[in-house]
């Protein structure tokens, strides 16, 4: 008999684990009918880069563009397919082909520029990369994002389950409470539209527990991608503290009746691609709603410190135009303990710092992390400057918890970083267009979102502003009490087109653009750049720099104005600017000839990628006899420039050869320094 009772037992295990395991992997259906894949993404590549080739290069947008280049006769072309030395270059943004157009009054072609190729192991990428930065197809070169994360700090899980029946946890959400101490969301639930309905947010990283008991019941839409179980605990986490269900069970979400939406930044490919994510987003919403980015990477300059993730141009461009399209970008500005005042990108710029002539605007709300107690400081991890916007607590954040993407029930005391920061400024945000949209119709723009943030008369200062430099925490009942109509409604102008566009200090790859103020009948926010009719940049100035241009190249710049409600004014008058010649640098050869060369011989270069085309005795490459005996030439050629040669005595048939009598390849040289100086051997003559 207890063998008998063992062996059911044994079966009524085996099929609860089956059950548990059949749970465990099941699909979550996607927006498009697709399943959202759960489980163990693809390998990725030991190494990639991102290569952004100027609009000139013309390659199509294609995995294999690079088979573009070797049928071309360009030599431009075969110069820049040397400098790739065998790479394969494919689309950055898969969902994207040469016809794709993602928005009618957009500019999208930029997204068209964006390749990624997989480096073999043993390469030296810094080398690399500085050679494609050097070439005239090229905008900008740099290492794909690699060492990506969560930006939370490390918490322990709940692993003891709360009873949610008799112990609502709501009481322990101080940070949606009251004004210094949180940002007071139970003002803004008097409203309609304040506890978030009529909105729509996504959330991007990579996994949730979308049948968790507080977020079931939204039955959350899911964008095609893989969701990761080692992440279930953080997406969980963060869907929490904006969409708890209010229903009883444990927690409530400070915007509980705003529509989540979850996008993966693991695609289905199993490759890593935060920028595609950000821009597949933007199909699934509509102007006034909110995409929050909770993710952070280091970057080759970031010295191993966690930085925001629109440092890296594919996901900036994929940022500005999220919120070129009015919607509200909010980001994790990561917990790398990093002075973003200082930062500098790889072309030594100041892209994060609002001061500098370098800033680039991506138009997003960047998130730090304060303290959870009054006066709120901010936490040493948390990255600080004039470019953060807001900021959250960055600890002891108790929301919703999960150990897998099939759990049902868990909550944390200790959710953190600017991971738990984001969620609380993302909820603000969300408050303030379904307030608004519930009022006026319509929502704020970006632009005027942030500005509500970062206005130090209606939020909650930290310990220490000019030190600890996050912005301020959202207080939402002063920001509600002295809110001003959405601009959409009463502005219902454009700018006037900007005048006086001049340039100063052209070189051979940039120039300085200025202009005069735009006027609008509420108020200029920025100015667009275009180049040769492509939009460029984005810069509240009245000055830009533009970069990556080709040398003794004509362009044709113009500027247009946008205010707060988006309205865009006609285009300043177009500026001619030829950019100026390369400084030529000096190459020389100093060339050894075997000892049975003719005492008077004349020896010549014949080369491939300058101006001589292969002719084997033109005098503007003959070489000069040295008094040891070796010949020499030195060549005044712009740095960057590859070209291949040979040595011939001034005929095709005394043409240089191996020591066997055989052909010898065109040798490559590439310009890297001002001066250079290269030793040839020369083997044997053809006629010798």
């Amino acid at each position: 008999m207890k063998m008998f009772n063992r062996k059911i037992l044994s079966l009524v295990l085996s099929a609860i684990l089956f059950l548990s395991l059949a749970v465990a992997f099941t699909p979550v259906q996607a927006a498009d009918g697709q399943s959202a894949n759960i489980g163990k993404a693809a390998q990725q590549p030991s190494g990639e880069i991102v290569i952004k080739f100027k609009e000139e290069t013309g390659l199509p947008y294609q995995d294999g563009a690079e088979k573009a280049l070797k049928a071309s006769r360009n030599a431009a072309h075969a110069n820049l397919l040397a400098d790739l030395n065998g790479l394969e270059l494919n689309r950055l943004f898969s969902s994207l082909n040469a016809k794709t157009q993602l928005s009618s009054n957009s500019q999208t072609s930029v997204f068209h520029q964006y390749f990624t190729a997989a480096v073999p192991k043993g390469t030296d990428v810094k080398a690399l990369l500085a050679k494609l930065n050097k070439s005239p197809l090229v905008e900008a070169a740099y290492e794909a994002p690699a060492n990506i994360s969560d930006p939370t700090l490390p918490y322990a899980p709940n692993s003891t389950p709360v009873q949610p029946d008799d112990d609502p946890l709501y009481p322990n959400q101080t940070y949606g409470q009251a004004a210094p101490l949180g940002i007071d969301a139970p003002y803004a639930w008097q409203f309609e539209g304040g506890d978030g309905k009529g909105i729509s947010y996504v959330d991007v990283e990579q996994g949730w527990a979308l049948n968790h008991e507080d977020l079931a019941a939204h039955n959350i839409l899911a964008l095609p991608g893989i969701l990761m179980p080692t992440s279930a605990s953080h997406g969980t986490a963060v869907l929490g503290v904006i969409s708890a269900v209010d229903n009883a069970i444990g927690h409530v979400g400070l915007a509980n009746k705003a529509k989540p939406i979850i996008n993966s930044w693991r695609r289905l490919d199993g490759t890593s691609n935060i920028a595609e994510a950000i821009l597949t987003s933007v199909p699934a919403l509509n102007k006034g709603d909110v995409i929050l980015i909770e993710v952070q990477s280091t970057s080759s300059t970031s010295n191993g410190a966690y930085v925001p993730m629109e440092v890296f141009p594919a996901e900036f461009d994929a940022i500005r135009y999220a919120t070129d399209q009015g919607i509200v970008v909010v980001e994790a500005g990561a917990n790398g303990s990093v002075n973003l005042d200082t930062y500098q990108d790889w072309n030594g710029k100041y892209i994060l710092n609002k001061n500098s002539a370098d800033f680039k605007d991506s138009g997003a709300i960047l998130v730090g992390a304060g303290s959870a107690d009054v006066p709120h400081e901010r936490l040493y991890f948390s990255s600080y400057g004039n470019r953060i916007d807001s900021f959250g607590f960055g600890h002891s954040v108790h929301t919703l918890s999960a150990t897998d993407l099939s759990s049902t029930t868990g909550y944390t005391t200790s959710f953190s970083g600017t991971s738990s920061a984001s969620p609380i400024v993302t909820a603000a945000v969300i408050s303030l267009q379904g307030i608004a949209k519930a009022k006026y119709g319509v929502t704020f723009s970006p632009h005027e979102v942030r500005e509500l943030l970062r206005n130090p008369a209606y939020n909650t200062a930290s310990a220490n502003p000019a030190a600890d430099q996050i912005g301020h925490l959202p207080n939402l009942k002063n920001i509600i009490d002295n809110m001003p109509a959405p601009s959409a409604l009463s502005d219902t102008e454009a700018p006037s087109a900007p005048v006086q566009l001049a340039a100063a200090n052209v070189t051979a790859s940039s120039v300085d653009l200025t202009w005069s103020s735009s006027t609008d009948n509420v108020g200029v926010t920025g100015y667009d750049i275009y180049q040769d009719g492509v939009k460029v940049a984005v810069t509240p100035n009245t000055s830009y720099t533009v970069t990556g241009l080709t040398a003794s190249t004509t362009y044709s710049f113009t500027v247009k104005a946008r205010d707060a409600a988006g309205h865009v004014s006609s285009a300043s008058a177009a500026l001619a600017v030829t950019t100026t010649a390369p400084p030529l640098q000096g190459q020389t050869f100093v060339v050894t000839v075997p000892a049975n060369t003719p005492l008077n011989a004349d020896i010549y270069m014949y080369v491939h990628g300058l101006n001589n085309s292969w002719s084997v005795n033109d005098s503007a490459y003959k070489l000069t006899k040295n008094t040891n005996g070796t010949y020499s030439i030195t060549l005044n050629v712009p740095i960057g420039t590859t070209f291949h040669f040979n040595l011939s005595r001034g005929t095709w048939g005394s043409m240089e050869t191996s020591s066997g009598g055989g052909y010898v390849g065109p040798r490559a040289h590439t310009v890297t320094s001002s001066t250079q100086l290269t030793q040839v051997s020369v083997a044997r003559w053809g006629d010798l």
